[in-house]
């Protein structure tokens, strides 16, 4: 694949800066002129195209790996990688510890999208977006552990917001999915909220099955109210500190969600 182009104006800057650099080569995979799969010329190629150090081209590359736009892999190279909604999530999932969100925020935020995305899922999912709702309640069910317990929970979720047929709660979901993994976590260590919460996902998927929107609506509202009522002083605790509390790994979420 040929290096990318230089910047316009290339002719008449002796150099570029770190930010220019990342900037192109952000506009070049936005633009779709590096398309998914495709390999970036190698550290020596870009040094050379761009006037720039090494390093500089390695924290370029380094930032855009943080941002989701390459993958990298030692002796093989550089790779635009498909962008997944899930991408989001590590950036709000940073300001979610430094902004003290608590479990009632979660809920309320949640409230507002899932429960309009179950409605829509009954109105406009798929029969085969349906059933992969009906297959991730089936692994749910059947799930043992409490990661695997939680995961399950989780592409049950996930399942409903993608067959609600509007790509922004899907991204919007994707942009909470960590923070909603640890309220899972938290939600189904405590026998009492297990047992009266997860009941509703039987409830939920009947309802977006049969075509009922105002009862899929119904259903998740009261499956996610269930916190209001059993969290107790856990709701307004910042929430890592109510996992921590719990005994449950803050550093191993993002594993978990690999």
């Amino acid at each position: 694949m040929a290096s990318p182009s230089a910047p316009h104006g290339a002719a008449r800057i002796p150099y570029f800066t770190q930010e220019q650099v990342f900037d192109h080569i952000e506009q070049q995979v936005l633009s779709g002129a590096l398309a998914v799969g495709d390999r970036l010329p190698s550290e020596r190629a870009l040094c050379a195209e761009y006037k720039v150090s090494r390093p500089v081209i390695r924290e370029v590359l380094r930032g855009l790996q943080e941002r989701g736009y390459i993958d990298v892999f030692p002796g093989r190279g550089s790779f635009v990688r498909e962008v997944a909604t899930s991408d989001l999530a590590r950036p709000l999932a940073r300001m979610a510890q430094r902004g003290n969100v608590t479990a009632r925020h979660l809920v309320s935020a949640r409230t507002m999208l899932e429960c309009e995305a179950a409605a829509m899922a009954a109105a406009h999912g798929s029969d085969e977006q349906i059933a992969v709702i009906g297959d991730a309640l089936r692994r749910h069910q059947a799930a043992r552990i409490l990661p695997e317990l939680a995961r399950t929970d989780l592409e049950f979720h996930e399942a409903v917001a993608q067959a609600s047929r509007n790509p922004v709660i899907a991204v919007m979901f994707g942009a909470i999915r960590s923070l909603v993994y640890g309220l899972m976590l938290r939600s189904l260590s405590d026998r009492q909220v297990m047992q009266a919460g997860d009941p509703w996902h039987a409830a939920i998927y009947e309802a977006i099955a049969n075509r009922d929107a105002e009862k899929a609506r119904a259903a998740m509202a009261e499956h996610l109210r269930l916190a209001l009522d059993f969290y107790g002083e856990d709701l307004d605790v910042p929430l890592d500190d109510v996992l921590t509390a719990w005994g449950i790994d803050v550093a191993r979420i993002d594993h978990d969600l690999a």
